[in-house]
């Protein structure tokens, strides 16, 4: 049992950690709750393990327990690796706030296949609705963050 999660453990867990990080901009928050949701998995590899997406649980499970955590936005500088340009902090406030404007579905479609890196078949699953609904939830969520994100006449964002 032990290999087998520490299989899944680690092929899974870099995608559980970016979607809960981008749905609530906390590192903290994103490491306790994929910790969390890593942890009731253990606890149920015996049955989850013969389940067909296990990594689907782990995810749903890690996006609940950062919807109940309080976030607050980080600080631009903690959201760039060492090895990325800084960005403005205030473009990262604009596309949390953004982000968290959008509908629920698309927000999950956006999260789980841009930033978990899912594909459209996973994201499906997750959300409970077709791979054509989740295009489409993709689309017009793209549409809204372009529209809001614009920069004004004059204004540079980066």
């Amino acid at each position: 049992m032990g290999a087998d999660f520490d299989d899944f453990f680690k092929s899974e867990y870099p995608g559980v950690y970016r979607a809960a990080f981008a749905s609530c901009w906390d590192e903290q928050v994103a490491l306790d709750a994929t910790q969390e949701a890593f942890s009731r998995a253990f606890a149920r590899w015996g049955r989850l393990s013969k389940e067909a997406w296990p990594g689907g649980w782990v995810m749903t499970t890690a996006l609940n327990v950062c919807k109940r955590s309080p976030s607050r936005p980080l600080p631009a500088e903690t959201l760039n690796g060492a090895d990325e340009p800084t960005v403005d902090s205030d473009l990262h406030v604009d596309l949390q706030a953004a982000l968290r404007r959008l509908p629920l579905r698309q927000r999950q479609a956006l999260l789980l296949h841009y930033i978990a890196e899912l594909p459209l078949a996973a994201v499906a699953s997750l959300v409970g609705c077709s791979e054509g609904t989740i295009k489409t939830h993709l689309s017009r969520g793209r549409q809204s963050l372009a529209r809001e994100l614009a920069p004004s006449e004059g204004e540079r964002r980066l």
